[in-house]
């Protein structure tokens, strides 16, 4: 699947939230559902080639769909790049009321800045954390204020938090659920937003 110039950024709302395991899921799952592989950018020197579950040799690089782990820089760089229209943004936050709250943040200035239009182009991915939190109401109000399928959540899962590759056999199927469901829905936007 060719898609011109596209690119997506990965991006968070604070460091830690997870941008670069996002970055390495989104690569391992276009990597599945496309016959070639995005090309990555990474904000950290590489780290991301570390996490990739299946490494990142690849017969056919799509040149033209860029996968950026820009960092945690959503508010200022990522919310700025959202001014061009080949950009799609992945946002990373907590899955917690502190991470839904700078996920709304950001969302208000997206809609402020580029109306649904802008919107249309972001999907926010709580990223689980220890503890128990609560956060389906955070989730269906963002759902209610931003439009259904902005958010999604991937739960807590000890396979993704150590560092090194993402050991694919070892996550959990409410995981693997999580992550086939979140790559269908960018590639679709990517397809989208190539017409």
């Amino acid at each position: 699947m060719t898609h011109g110039n596209l690119r997506i950024v990965v991006c968070g709302t604070a460091g830690g939230v997870g941008t670069t395991t996002l970055t390495a899921i989104l690569f391992d799952q276009l990597s599945k559902l496309s016959p070639s592989v995005p090309s990555l950018a990474d904000h950290s020197s590489g780290s991301v080639g570390a996490r990739l579950p299946r490494g990142d040799d690849a017969a056919t690089i799509d040149s033209g769909l860029v996968l950026h782990d820009l960092g945690p820089h959503a508010l200022g760089e990522g919310l700025d790049l959202l001014e061009s229209p080949s950009i799609i943004a992945v946002i990373a936050t907590a899955n917690t009321p502190l991470g839904f709250a700078a996920a709304d943040e950001l969302l208000s200035a997206v809609r402020e800045r580029y109306g649904q239009s802008g919107l249309a182009r972001v999907t926010v991915v709580a990223m689980g954390t220890r503890g128990r939190f609560r956060t389906k109401r955070l989730t269906e109000a963002l759902h209610l204020t931003y439009g259904r399928g902005i958010a999604s959540v991937i739960r807590h899962d000890v396979s993704l938090a150590g560092g090194g590759r993402i050991p694919v056999h070892r996550l959990a199927k409410r995981t693997v659920t999580a992550c086939d469901l979140l790559g269908r829905r960018v590639l679709a936007s990517a397809a989208h937003h190539r017409r």
